[in-house]
């Protein structure tokens, strides 16, 4: 973690950290006033940030607004003038326009914000998203560093850090997204193959942050419902690797804010604004120009406010501040009109020659100016229909030096998670937003004082710096449980060791789990039998008379029989139930008691009903309820429900409780892989054992195995297996290798369907 404490930051986002100007025809440079921008100026210049103790600035690679002709005028050093090394990325006109304007804006935008009326599904729109990501890509590997770390910013480029995890496979690769992430009924909507490449590349990173759980919960039940990919909390087990999720609220730098009254152009522009107000209580709201921020519903809603408040009329003005936003998208355009003809239309029923109601501002504004607003405001109006974050909200509630001040705040920001003693509201309901402003208005001083002491102390403990240095160490957390759980993965090394020793043994013993392990897992248990490859493999293995092969399997006898009785093969059934060694009849390995099955039974039906897909699997010594074909989300909740009953039945039952992969088994108590092995184990002496298997039953194996043996959980998941395949290919393929060290196995292909003597 240290190392990657040390490393130089590289910030990959959309826009770079400044704009540029032409001029009477001179080219010059301003620092951007974006939220991304302000935070990681205010991090690396606050922050306890090692990019700055050690000398490394920050590089800062984003999207050109002028041609390379012109930028190449500017000269580096004045490119570089700034808190960052600055790297343009240079996207041709065609492409840039259907990127942004195109799947940016007009699909990624309004699907992402709840307006999937609003998006437009085009391919060559896609099409240049990937090209875009891909100029992006090209430009990130020429600035990177061995060591560095890569952190990628917001859906613009939620391609880039797949594409990067094939090019630069032990970089260190975080993304944050800005917006929300929608749910699953609403992420769906994007055409398969799209949603498969965005939640794939953003699987190409280590950590993936969002301002919310909610935000967070829905990106990992798309990865689930799309990709199929088991998750743990927030780890996702891809095959390559696990990616952790996880919640960063981005902040502001508070005490610039909260001390912005200090500067005397701030406190002189604030009585200004008063002088000019004449002591009417004032309400405001700062936007940019965007459907979703919902201020045609906020209009509507101060408009009933003064309808149904008359004392009110001539006593409160409304300062409207919109910043002009993407005014070449058609719906922004419409936006714009309509909100200023709203505008006209309630000044003009209810203004007077004294009185303006809303004093509407088209235009951006300098931090003097915005802080006094907010300090002179009364009131802040922030009820957007959908918001990544929202900052304007703890900046205003930042500048409350004086403690006073009421925040209105819409429930669908991502700011209402922290700031709960906002005044919270249904953006869409214009009764609730017009009594939440009366509310507002007649406060007490003392309520007041007590929700902003409340809000401000949060917003200081997790300021902007805060948020940076949690990302960047969560993010070196990542990197070293990945390197811990690499120490188990099987290596080049650790493979040939485990063959040399294979082939060295004159006495072997291979262990091998069925569902999961030899075969994939398969939608009904029925469905499961083995392929001819695999039957071949078994074959080639069991024809070596040094190997003893055993299959320890949760299926029943009658199963295992019907697939594998002609190889001469041990089996262990039902979870080590019963065993057979070849040619022999079966044995039970314990004395068990039954009665407990007739009193599950019912509980288990009344599951399946519940749970439509679900079904029962009954054997001699168990039951196992599985929902591998139930709505994911569903399934989950009715198998924790499950659960919980089980748990709290009286313990006199003889029965455990086992929750393997999509499936909740319930078996005798004494019956375990680990007891149906132990005959093998104890029965003669092997200077090789190999035992491989996939879930949680198959821990019972490992726990019982001598220090010696070769022991593999398939996946990245803790075990007590010695080491890890990724997947279950891998392990056959492994088994493949190991066969093919049998000078027969040629031979013994193809005729796996007869019997063979080992």
């Amino acid at each position: 973690m240290d190392q990657l404490n040390q490393s130089r930051i590289i910030l990959v986002a959309n826009r770079l950290p400044f704009q540029t100007k032409e001029r009477d025809g001179k080219l010059y440079v301003q620092p951007s006033s974006g939220g991304l921008v302000s935070s990681m100026v205010s991090y690396l210049e606050y922050g306890e940030s090692t990019t700055t103790k050690h000398g490394k600035k920050t590089a800062w690679i984003g999207a050109a607004e002028l041609p390379e002709r012109k930028y190449n005028l500017l000269g580096k050093e004045l490119l570089n003038d700034t808190n960052f090394e600055s790297h343009p990325v240079f996207l041709p006109e065609n492409i840039k326009s259907k990127f942004y304007q195109g799947f940016c804006n007009d699909c990624l935008w309004p699907l992402f914000h709840y307006f999937p009326s609003y998006a437009k599904f085009l391919p060559d729109h896609f099409d240049a998203y990937v090209k875009a990501n891909e100029y992006f890509l090209k430009k990130v590997v020429e600035v990177y560093k061995p060591g560095d770390v890569l952190w990628i910013h917001d859906y613009h480029l939620m391609l880039l850090p797949g594409m990067l995890r094939k090019v630069l496979p032990g970089a260190s690769i975080g993304f944050f997204l800005h917006i929300p992430f929608p749910s699953f009924e609403v992420f769906r909507i994007m055409p398969n193959p799209w949603k498969s490449q965005i939640l794939g590349g953003l699987l190409g990173t280590d950590l993936v942050g969002f301002h919310t759980s909610d935000y967070m919960q829905y990106f990992l039940k798309s990865v689930q419902h799309v990709l199929g990919y088991d998750i743990t909390g927030r780890q996702i087990y891809t095959p390559e690797r696990v990616v952790t999720a996880d919640t960063f609220p981005v902040s502001i730098d508070f005490n610039k804010f909260y001390h912005a009254t200090d500067i005397p152009a701030v406190f002189e522009e604030n009585n200004n604004i008063r002088k000019k107000m004449s002591g009417k209580q004032i309400v405001i709201s700062v936007d940019r120009l965007d459907y979703s921020k919902a201020i045609l519903n906020r209009l509507e809603s101060f408009e009933l406010f003064l309808e149904k408040n008359r004392r009110y009329q001539g006593k409160v003005t409304y300062i409207l501040l919109v910043v002009p936003s993407r005014e070449i998208i058609t719906k922004y355009k419409e936006n714009k009109q309509d909100i200023e003809r709203l505008i006209s239309s309630i000044n003009g029923k209810y203004g007077t020659l004294d009185w303006i109601p809303v004093l509407y501002h088209y235009k951006s504004v300098d931090f003097h100016k915005l802080t006094a607003l907010y300090f002179a405001a009364d009131v802040a109006l922030i009820t957007p229909l959908r918001d990544g974050m929202n900052l304007v909200a703890k900046e205003f509630v930042s500048t409350r030096i004086d403690k006073r001040g009421v925040l209105i705040l819409s429930d669908t920001a991502g700011a209402a998670a922290e700031l709960k003693e906002a005044v919270i509201v249904n953006p869409s309901d214009r009764q609730e937003i017009a009594a939440a402003l009366l509310q507002a208005l007649t406060m007490p001083v003392e309520e007041q004082t007590t929700r902003n002491e409340n809000m401000q102390a949060r917003i200081r403990n997790y300021d902007v710096v805060r948020w940076a240095d949690d990302f960047i160490t969560q993010l070196a957390l990542q990197k070293s449980i990945q390197a811990q759980m690499r120490i188990k993965e099987i290596t080049p090394t650790i493979g040939k060791q485990v063959i040399s020793s294979y082939y060295d043994a004159t006495s072997r013993l291979l262990l091998l789990d069925y569902d999961g392990t030899l075969v994939p897992f398969a939608p009904t248990p029925q469905k499961a039998s083995p392929s001819k490859k695999i039957m071949n493999l078994l074959a080639c293995l069991c024809a070596d008379q040094r190997n003893t092969v055993v299959i320890v399997s949760g299926r029943n006898r009658r199963t295992l029989e019907s697939w594998l009785d002609k190889l001469p093969l041990g089996l262990v059934a039902e979870h080590g139930g019963y065993r057979r060694e070849p040619g022999s009849a079966w044995k039970q390995n314990n004395e068990v008691i039954l009665d407990w099955k007739e009193k599950i039974r019912p509980l288990l039906e009344f599951y399946q009903t519940r749970c439509a897909g679900s079904l029962i699997e009954e054997k001699e010594l168990s039951f196992a309820w599985h929902y591998r074909n139930t709505e994911s989300e569903l399934g989950v909740i009715r198998a924790r429900e499950l659960l919980n009953e089980l748990e709290n039945i009286p313990g006199q039952f003889g029965f455990a409780i086992v929750e393997g992969n999509k499936v909740i088994e319930v078996r005798c108590k004494n019956v375990h892989k680990g007891a149906g092995i132990k005959h093998w184990l104890d029965s003669s002496h092997h200077d090789f054992v190999l035992c491989i298997g996939d879930d949680r039953t198959d821990e019972d194996m490992f726990s019982v195995l001598p220090t010696s043996a070769f022991s593999f959980r398939i996946g990245l998941k803790q075990s007590q297996a010695r080491f890890n395949f990724r997947s279950q290919t891998d392990a056959v393929d492994f088994l493949t290798n190991l066969s093919q060290t049998f000078p027969n196995c040629d031979k013994v292909t193809g005729i796996a369907h007869q019997n063979i003597q080992c």
